[in-house]
């Protein structure tokens, strides 16, 4: 379960989004139990620079993300980690705190609404076929435990890969 996050907390994210700083805010959030911005954030390689991890676009398919510039591959993270903020803030009209991460239903919301604003489709998309295809087999909660079981997977990469670049660190 996530650490709840306080109204205050919320602002000064939302300051740093504004400052373009998509990476910490993402950082910030899984530190803090919120899975989708493990997700979001790319498996971390210890091997890796921060940059080369930040550089992705959650959910977008990597094909669409080859023929996109730098620029507006990082108007659409700017936009994507908005979104994320944006839903989770939503809490906030029935609770003092935010409590939870997204849901599926949540997230392609945002997602559908950042790709629409950029001219993107629904083929842009890396989770419209699991998504899918978890509807058919179950329903919305099928892919609801689809996407849980995706964002779990995300977070126990990056705990393994923080854990390997801090052995290998000690051992330097």
């Amino acid at each position: 379960m996530p650490s709840p996050i306080s109204q205050a907390q919320f602002k000064k994210l939302r300051l740093l989004l504004g400052q373009g700083r998509v990476g910490v805010v993402y950082t910030y959030l899984a530190d803090h139990g919120y899975y989708y911005a493990c997700w979001a954030a790319g498996e971390l390689d210890g091997g890796s620079p921060p940059e080369l991890r930040l550089a992705t676009v959650p959910g977008l398919c990597l094909e669409t993300a080859q023929r996109l510039q730098d620029g507006e591959l990082t108007q659409i993270r700017l936009a994507m980690a908005c979104g994320y903020l944006d839903s989770l803030g939503l809490q906030f009209d029935t609770a003092p705190l935010i409590t939870r991460d997204v849901t599926a239903e949540e997230t392609a919301e945002f997602h559908g609404e950042v790709f629409r604003a950029h001219f993107l489709g629904l083929t842009d998309w890396s989770l419209r076929i699991p998504f899918e295809q978890q509807e058919k087999a179950g329903g919305l909660e099928a892919v609801e435990r689809y996407w849980q079981g995706v964002l779990r997977t995300s977070a126990q990469l990056n705990a393994r890969a923080i854990a390997k670049a801090a052995a290998a660190l000690l051992a330097a």
